[in-house]
């Protein structure tokens, strides 16, 4: 049983479809391997999609912070780590890490979930069998965010509307959390090899929904929302060196 409350870790390696013409990680890839250990670990520990989908339940992601002081590289070895560090009422704090093979440190992330009544779409306190088996470990030594909320500048370039097809959607039928980051980056004016980002989800675009992507600065932060043609805010992300 001791084992259950440890922090959770799967190893793996950079693959040529994953890299971009740098032969660095894309970002996209490398929060497909975070969410993916995420998802993992809930897999492993019998708590996962389709058994909370069974009992209306699921974890909403709401928010990213993440750290980057390199991306893993060509073919290279990592290790990713996910430990979750708080839960309150119907929140869940959870840290990620990815290692190179020396043990580093090269990304860190922190990241806030919601968990929700998929029936009638509210949030709820999780039942103990539902948090319970994750246990709580010590939070990542890291920066934490005092305002999640992201400043939207006010001069912002719109690009042109981008409709969601049904290879952008996830398990329920909603926009893939890591798609709208793979938008983002698609649109920054160059890419970054050591960074941070923030992203926060709003609403979930469902296909057929058209966004319309805008782009704009503030305070050192390119700063990335996506919208509905109301202008209503799906999500936004914002990335900094």
């Amino acid at each position: 049983m001791a084992e259950r409350w440890k922090m959770y870790r799967r190893s793996d390696r950079v693959r040529f479809s994953e890299m971009d013409a740098d032969g660095k990680m894309r970002l996209s890839s490398l929060m497909d391997a975070l969410q993916d250990c995420s998802d993992a670990q809930s897999e492993a520990l019998g708590i996962g999609y389709s058994w909370l989908r069974a009992r209306n339940r699921g974890w909403i992601l709401l928010h990213w912070h993440v750290i980057i002081d390199r991306y893993p590289q060509d073919r290279e070895e990592y290790t990713v780590e996910t430990r979750p560090w708080k839960f309150e009422h119907f929140l869940g704090h959870r840290n990620f890490a990815v290692y190179d093979k020396e043990g580093t440190a090269i990304v860190k992330a922190n990241s806030r979930w919601c968990f929700m009544d998929t029936a009638r779409m509210r949030p709820v306190r999780p039942d103990p069998e539902e948090s319970d088996p994750y246990g709580v470990d010590p939070k990542l030594d890291m920066e934490y965010l005092k305002e999640r909320r992201i400043p939207i500048p006010k001069d912002m370039r719109t690009f042109s509307p981008v409709v969601v097809t049904k290879d952008l959607l996830d398990l329920n039928d909603h926009m893939n959390n890591v798609k709208y980051i793979a938008l983002a980056d698609r649109l920054l004016p160059r890419s970054f090899k050591t960074g941070e980002l923030k992203v926060e989800y709003r609403n979930a675009a469902k296909e057929g929904d058209v966004i319309i992507p805008k782009i704009g600065e503030i305070d050192g932060w390119q700063t990335i929302t996506m919208n509905d043609e109301n202008d209503r805010i799906y999500a936004v992300a914002a990335l900094r060196e």
